[in-house]
């Protein structure tokens, strides 16, 4: 039996009991109010930090609407800069065919003029003509055919 009321003795006095003195007490209130204190200091970082998170998202987007903006004009340029290369281009090649079709038209009045020539000579020599009109013919055929020549020249170096 005394061994049943020890043990309820125990079990009523197994409730925390502490005892502490004024000073103590408020030492705990303190300490329970720092605690509380740097919890809500650090939900308060906590919101900042994700404060600072979601404007860095905003300017990381930003950023990267400016960067697709920029490749979009770049490439815009890139593209207009191609359309001008092949455009330039088909006219350098329009021009050197132009070019081209002058210099053996020029090549063939030429030759033509060299024909007409031979077959005034042969005329001359095998009538025996060397009347002034045949003559100032032939001149201005001469002249003619040098000035085609210079053309001829010129349209080279160019």
């Amino acid at each position: 039996m005394r061994s049943v009321k020890k043990n309820r003795n125990k079990k009523e006095d197994s409730g925390v009991k502490i005892n502490l003195s004024g000073s103590q007490a408020i030492e705990l209130a303190n300490t329970a109010v720092d605690i509380f204190k740097s919890g809500f200091n650090w939900l308060n970082e906590i919101e900042k930090t994700k404060q600072i998170a979601i404007e860095a998202q905003v300017r990381i987007t930003e950023s990267n609407n400016r960067l697709a903006s920029e490749l979009a004009a770049f490439e815009k340029d890139m593209f207009k800069i191609q359309k001008e290369y092949e455009l330039e281009s088909k006219r350098l090649d329009n021009d050197y065919n132009l070019k081209m079709r002058q210099l053996d038209l020029i090549e063939k009045l030429i030759d033509k003029i060299d024909k007409v020539e031979i077959e005034i000579k042969i005329y001359q020599d095998k009538d025996g003509l060397t009347s002034s009109t045949v003559m100032t013919l032939f001149e201005q055929l001469h002249q003619q055919k040098l000035s085609y020549m210079n053309n001829l020249v010129l349209l080279g170096q160019d």
